[in-house]
């Protein structure tokens, strides 16, 4: 029952996040409220109970999983930045094309990054295993 009302309100979240995030533009609450809904969908999955095994991680695997989130949020910044120079100098896109290039290139510039740090993560909790 409670797994279903965590659910609920992760999706109620999200979809708010959204909708807000379309009509009035980015800001800085985003982030929290983000958090916020993965942590629902994360209790309602029941994936809390999953994080026990960061206690059993050696020091060293914590290092190159913070070492490799650092680096991803680098590779998605520069990506967003390239797209934006791309976008506004070199393309010089104006109204809905500028737009629609920016959401597409925020999702685009997010999926290597996804890739790369999914598959160090998996490594690590592999070798915890």
């Amino acid at each position: 029952m409670f797994q279903a009302i965590f659910k609920c309100i992760g999706a109620i979240i999200l979809i708010g996040v959204g909708i807000y995030w379309l009509k009035f533009g980015y800001s800085s609450w985003h982030i929290f409220l983000l958090l916020l809904g993965y942590l629902a969908y994360s209790t309602g999955d029941r994936r809390m109970k999953k994080l026990t095994i960061v206690k059993q991680i050696p020091f060293r695997s914590i290092l190159l999983l913070i070492f490799a989130f650092v680096l991803s949020f680098a590779i998605v910044f520069g990506l967003i930045q390239l797209s934006n120079y791309l976008i506004n100098d070199i393309f010089q896109l104006t109204g809905m094309a500028k737009t629609i290039m920016i959401y597409l290139a925020i999702i685009l510039s997010v999926y290597p990054v996804k890739f790369t740090f999914g598959s160090i993560v998996y490594k690590v909790m592999e070798d915890g295993k």
